[in-house]
């Protein structure tokens, strides 16, 4: 494509980019399908950018497959129901990774379409439910506009979560850090992840690094349910 990308644009390709480049992947793998980051995880790194919004994301997502930039999958043929008249033959996207192509990643690499705010990265974290340990793909950043309430069971299931937490790693139930911990829940439910990791932080102290890859997904679970996802 000739000319300049628009910032939503930019910063879906930066981070495609930064993520391309933090798993070491080659280029024998743009010329072929690979498992990206998902859609949702995605929009949650992009969105964080200063002035992107969901919508934004959006059209700029759809504009750079038009423009076969990126691509998503996996595919799958078409199911054609039974009895129908009509048999269609082809393929489409699950539309449950996203990934770049040779095109997108060359596009990327293109000085005047570097974002002009910081590219965002979309993370592997670990998301506790009950006794049940999953994945989940999510962003960490700064400000995140929030598009849907976060019920009450939510924040205060996550609370009990982050006070065992807290005990199991040795650091004390003072009232700063209860309070520290509820202001970090109060900013995650209101879409403000940035904030609400670094209260978070303050609150484990020295054990942050220990406690961050069970502590923080909790944290960014309300963020995603913040904004939507």
């Amino acid at each position: 494509m000739a000319g300049q990308l628009d910032e939503a644009s930019k910063q879906i390709l930066a981070t495609l980019l930064a993520e391309f480049t933090d798993n070491e992947r080659t280029s024998a793998e743009l010329k072929k399908a690979y498992v990206g980051p998902s859609p949702e995880s995605l929009a949650t790194a992009v969105c964080n950018a200063d002035d992107i919004t969901k919508v934004d994301f959006e059209v700029a997502f759809s504009d750079l497959e038009r423009k076969r930039f990126i691509k998503t999958g996996p595919m799958a043929m078409v199911d054609n129901p039974p009895g129908g008249g009509i048999i269609f033959i082809g393929m489409y996207s699950k539309k449950e990774y996203v990934y770049l192509t040779e095109a997108g990643y060359k596009e990327a690499r293109k000085r005047p379409n570097i974002p002009a705010n910081r590219v965002q990265r979309v993370v592997n974290n670990i998301h506790i439910s009950s006794s049940e340990i999953t994945n989940l793909q999510l962003a960490a950043g700064d400000t995140i506009s929030q598009s849907m309430a976060v019920s009450h069971e939510d924040t205060q299931d996550v609370y009990q979560k982050l006070i065992q937490l807290l005990e199991n790693h040795g650091q004390p139930q003072s009232p700063e850090n209860l309070s520290d911990i509820k202001n970090a829940l109060e900013q995650a439910s209101a879409g403000n992840a940035g904030e609400s990791k670094s209260l978070l932080s303050r609150a484990f102290g020295t054990t942050w690094e220990k406690a961050n890859a069970v502590a923080w997904p909790l944290i960014a679970e309300i963020v995603k349910k913040s904004m939507g996802f």
